[in-house]
């Protein structure tokens, strides 16, 4: 409750000198999980990569576009006029023709993941006219399939199973993209939310030395009215008191650009953010931690999701190595092809009108009476395969260039969780030794005021030891942010600053 009404009473003091302009509505109070959460829910930069992995699986989607059958169907009416023409071996008989159809045509083309490419087909015609001097009618009908499937190159893998393959690892990176996003989000909300903490701490610690200055101050002047100082003792008191008033309004203009930062990561909009303010609840705690390297590294290598987003990335770079070792072959394919044709066609002399009968060729279709079918191999390759090599060449070095991408940020991790360790030690130890020398100046501040009041001491001894003793108290609030925010680093680098949080995060 004192902090509480500590942060109360500087919140008043920050709108005193300008720093706030107008009093604030709404709930200055903010815990650590608020602000986290708040910032889960506003953040744009996560807003922004939570889209990601829905771009990415309906691009996945679409890729297993290729694979859907392409269906094709015509029809058309064809009128067809030709002129008798003399023939020198029939010299009295000049033939021509002239017939009118109706024609349509329907096909099923696609392709199988194995690489097989078929193509189903099938077509209907309707003939009348006069040829020879002739009236005819007929029916053709024809049903076919053709297959052809890779047996070197495209066959193991080709370019629409690559790609899948790729774009269902480009939404395990988005997915990763979306944790890391998240952690990063966390690690900077606690890092301004401490360094808020202890600017609140040092604006106290300001003003506690301000209101003991204010008070010797006035001690002062009332030895001076029982003419027991001097009146120069009294300006020297003055000084620092007006000296201390200068601070404060340093310390609070550090409040509120910590709290602007603190508003910034949380991803709360404004006009003008000085209105509002935040006070912190929760406290700078020391708690002793389990700083062990080995351990550290051993977490970070396997749970950060920045390293896996590259480990997934290498995976990618490996196949594309496969893909373009196997465009390497000659293209050797074994094709297939079996059709069945009917037909049903009737003439007569003029003026009779043929009639020819659609069932006929239908049954001659069913009962294949002229079945065709064909089985072979096509054989091709480029002579100089210029392009295919230096892809292939090129890909091994994207290879290349992804497994030192993976070495390089392993590097980076280790030396991350490294230096958070060892701040996080010096800073502990630091805490400690800033608590002692914050005890040791209280004390000989209080026994230096004791031989002041006996007349054995002077006035500038006792302000330099009250600023010294506001040195102290300042120094162990920053070693304890500072190990608050080295233990939010080694958390973020160790990968593991979700679980602390039981943040979860749900895809479709």
């Amino acid at each position: 409750m004192n902090y509480f009404l500590f942060c109360a009473v500087g919140a008043l003091f920050l709108s005193s000198v300008g720093c706030l302009a107008q009093a604030n509505t709404h709930n200055p109070f903010l815990t650590l999980k608020d602000a986290i959460d708040t910032a889960l829910l506003n953040n744009r930069s996560l807003q922004i990569d939570r889209i990601n992995p829905e771009i990415a699986r309906l691009t996945l989607r679409a890729s297993w576009g290729y694979y859907d059958p392409l269906f094709t169907s015509q029809a058309r009416k064809e009128n067809v006029t030709e002129l008798g023409v003399f023939d020198p071996m029939n010299p009295g008989l000049e033939t021509g023709f002239d017939s009118e159809s109706d024609i349509v045509n329907g096909g099923l083309f696609g392709y199988l993941p194995s690489g097989l490419t078929y193509n189903m087909g099938g077509n209907y015609a309707h003939s009348t006219g006069s040829r020879n001097l002739l009236n005819f009618d007929g029916y053709r009908l024809g049903a076919n399939i053709f297959l052809q499937q890779p047996l070197l190159k495209n066959f193991w893998i080709d370019l629409p199973r690559y790609t899948i393959r790729v774009n269902k690892r480009r939404i395990e990176i988005s997915e990763l993209g979306v944790y890391a996003t998240a952690m990063d989000v966390i690690n900077n909300v606690q890092q301004s939310y401490y360094h808020l903490v202890f600017a609140w701490e040092h604006l106290r610690v300001q003003q506690d030395l301000l209101n003991a200055r204010l008070q010797f101050l006035h001690n002062i002047q009332r030895q001076v009215e029982l003419g027991r100082m001097t009146v120069l003792e009294e300006r020297v008191a003055a000084s620092d008191h007006a000296s201390v008033e200068t601070t404060v309004i340093g310390a609070s203009n550090i409040v509120a650009l910590a709290a602007n930062g603190l508003k910034a990561v949380m991803g709360i909009t404004g006009t003008n953010w000085t209105q509002d303010f935040y006070i912190p609840v929760d406290r700078l705690a020391v708690m002793p931690e389990s700083l062990d390297l080995a351990s550290s590294w051993q977490r970070g290598l396997a749970r950060r999701p920045d390293l896996m987003q590259l480990v997934k990335g290498l995976e990618n770079a490996d196949l594309a190595v496969k893909f373009r070792r196997n465009q390497l072959f000659p293209s050797l394919d074994v094709v297939g092809a079996y059709g069945r044709r009917g037909a049903s066609s009737v003439q007569a002399f003029p003026p009779d009108e043929p009639s020819a009968h659609f069932s006929d060729a239908l049954d001659q279709l069913r009962r294949a009476d002229a079945p065709s079918d064909m089985v072979g191999l096509v054989l091709s390759f480029p002579l100089t395969r210029t392009t295919d090599r230096a892809t292939y060449k090129a890909s091994k070095e994207l290879q290349r260039q992804a497994d030192l991408q993976v070495k390089q940020r392993e590097e980076v991790i280790l030396r991350e969780i490294s230096d958070a360790i060892h701040t996080a030690r010096f800073s502990y130890d630091a805490v400690h030794a800033a608590r002692r020398a914050s005890e040791y100046a209280e004390a000989a501040l209080k026994a230096e005021e004791e031989k002041l009041a006996g007349g054995k001491s002077s006035v500038n001894l006792v302000l330099l030891l009250q600023g010294d003793f506001a040195n102290a108290r300042s120094d162990e609030i920053r070693a304890k942010e500072l190990y608050n925010r080295a233990i939010s680093q080694l958390r973020f680098a160790e990968g593991t600053i979700l679980d602390d949080h039981n943040f979860t995060l749900e895809f479709e």
